[in-house]
């Protein structure tokens, strides 16, 4: 168990920047000697809340030590800055709505001049209730690594402990996804009726379109960079689900709707990151 969480840490992006900010602000003597103790399972509970992690740490007395960490969590603005950001860009948000973190999703931060991990000490406090005058405690220590640990297992604890857990974030990149179309706002329940207005709409543009291809196409014209391909997540997800509605053979039996919503969204981010790397 102890090689696994040491292969984990070493692998973990997220872990390893954690343990180089605790080193940039001198906490790397103590945070070294609270590995150990992490590892054989000295944290009895730690819970994690935004701006705000408590936990409690087995040491030689009878009672465990109770340990305090407070960190500054982002400003509403920097979070509507890095949320449009999220938003905007369509292999993001189409992972951020199937659930998972996106690769590079640093660099988003560093574009915006916002720190996704404390920026200055000042940004981290911490408190132990073994009296340590040296800061920080073995006990505090332990649980800087238990930290690294969790971001290593789910990146998104990181993003709760900066003010927005996981739910609130894939909410909030499909309210501005919505938000910042300026096509069409589609409601669930008008998806069918709208939908014979809106095959209409799409021959109308694809007859005006179609004439000029068509010739430009035979007569070698057109260039690749003519060709306009859009791959992003839909403005309305699973509206082909919506549309046909549970298969009647599966009643009962099973939720077969959210599996397939699942699977569904597996698919498209698959298409989506594939799409971006060609």
């Amino acid at each position: 168990m102890a090689s696994r969480g040491k292969k984990t840490l070493r692998s973990s992006w997220w872990a390893q920047q954690w343990l180089k900010t605790l080193e940039s602000f001198q906490c790397t003597d103590e945070t070294g000697r609270g590995k150990s103790i992490a590892r054989n399972g000295k944290v009895l509970d730690m819970q994690i809340y935004p701006g705000k992690v408590t936990a409690y740490v087995k040491g030689n007395r009878k009672i465990p030590y109770k340990i305090d960490i407070a960190i500054k969590t982002l400003l509403q603005d920097e979070w509507d800055k890095v949320l449009n950001a999220l938003a905007g860009k369509a292999i993001f948000s189409a992972k951020m709505l199937a659930g998972e973190m996106p690769d590079s999703i640093e660099e988003v931060f560093t574009a915006l001049d916002v720190s996704l991990f404390p920026k200055t000490a000042a940004d981290l406090s911490a408190y132990c209730t073994c009296g340590d005058s040296g800061l920080p405690c073995r006990h505090i220590a332990v649980v800087y690594y238990a930290l690294a640990l969790e971001f290593a297992r789910n990146p998104f604890v990181l993003f709760r402990l900066r003010g927005m857990d996981r739910e609130q974030i894939i909410e909030a990149v499909r309210r501005k996804r919505a938000i910042g179309s300026e096509d069409v706002m589609i409601e669930d329940e008008n998806i069918v009726e709208d939908e014979e207005l809106a095959g209409t709409m799409d021959q109308v543009r694809c007859s005006q379109a179609d004439s000029q291809s068509f010739v430009n196409y035979w007569t070698g014209r057109m260039k690749n960079s003519d060709i306009k391909i859009i791959i992003e997540p839909p403005l309305v997800e699973q509206s082909i689900l919506k549309r046909l509605g549970e298969p009647p053979f599966f009643a009962g039996k099973m939720d077969m709707m959210r599996q397939l919503e699942r699977d569904y969204m597996k698919i498209l981010v698959k298409a989506i990151t594939v799409g971006h790397k060609e």
